[in-house]
């Protein structure tokens, strides 16, 4: 029997999900195979590395990623020029792993939901790529915002993915998908000002909204992959440049978009 969303134990849930596959396949959409997924993170580093370029962040910038997991945007914060790049998760098995891998990175192991960060005032920047809708209990999810505000520099920016559903706030056993009416309210009562939103897929991942056209095509799109994910690879790879044309021609997407907040350079009091 699942637990109640109030007892849902993030910690061990990822331990175990990472412990069987520890990959993008396993970070990202389960079922799919890790071949659509590889596809599915390009497109997604190349939204993501597009909007980091354009924070331009000073010289020796330094950033820190929530809930590293496999590493992918500790290697965009690299390709977008950061300096210092520090990181941190909630599970074991992605700490000591990315510690072997980016020895040059630090790593912590702390539920940002729970735990303040190490240092205040000290990041340029802190990004949280599909994390913040796994915080499942609501004050839980403010107190992370409170602990990324206190962790960033006055005029730091705080660069996230989610849902951002137009409609009511959906939730699940291990996600919450909140609207974007409850997720800005949540940003501005911790200080923030929401200064951009941009999609990060249309046709790639599944919609936040009960759209006709998008949801069949979602829905014919995940079945056929979880029957055969070896096809994963070549769907990807022919959805790739089409998607990417889309997420910089539409303002607004039907599923996972980037928010990008800003501390103000004063030190503001939470609303």
């Amino acid at each position: 029997m699942e637990k109640p969303l109030s007892e849902f134990d993030a910690a061990t849930y990822w331990e175990e999900r990472l412990g069987a596959d520890y990959s993008l396949g396993g970070v990202g959409y389960r079922g799919l195979g890790e071949p659509y997924n590889r596809w599915a993170y390009r497109v997604r580093r190349h939204v993501i590395l597009r909007r980091l370029r354009a924070l331009a962040l000073p010289s020796g910038a330094q950033v820190l990623d929530v809930g590293s997991g496999t590493g992918f945007m500790i290697e965009t914060w690299r390709e977008a020029g950061a300096d210092t790049i520090d990181g941190c998760d909630i599970t074991d098995i992605a700490v000591d792993r990315l510690r072997r891998r980016f020895p040059r990175s630090s790593f912590t192991k702390l539920d940002i939901g729970l735990e303040p960060l190490p240092e205040a005032d000290r990041y340029d920047a802190v990004s949280a790529n599909d994390v913040m809708f796994h915080i499942v209990d609501d004050a839980a999810y403010a107190r992370a915002v409170a602990n990324v505000v206190a962790a960033l520099k006055p005029g730091g920016y705080f660069v996230f993915t989610d849902f951002f559903r137009r409609d009511a706030t959906l939730r699940g056993r291990h996600w919450v998908g909140r609207s974007l009416h409850d997720t800005v309210a949540v940003m501005e009562s911790a200080g923030l000002d929401v200064v951009d939103r941009r999609p990060v897929f249309v046709l790639m991942n599944g919609p936040a909204e009960t759209l006709g056209v998008l949801r069949g095509w979602w829905w014919v799109l995940s079945r056929a992959l979880k029957v055969a994910p070896w096809a994963g690879g070549v769907v990807g790879a022919l959805l790739y440049w089409p998607e990417v044309a889309l997420c910089s021609a539409v303002r607004a997407g039907p599923t996972t978009e980037l928010m990008v907040c800003r501390r103000p350079d004063h030190r503001s009091t939470p609303r």
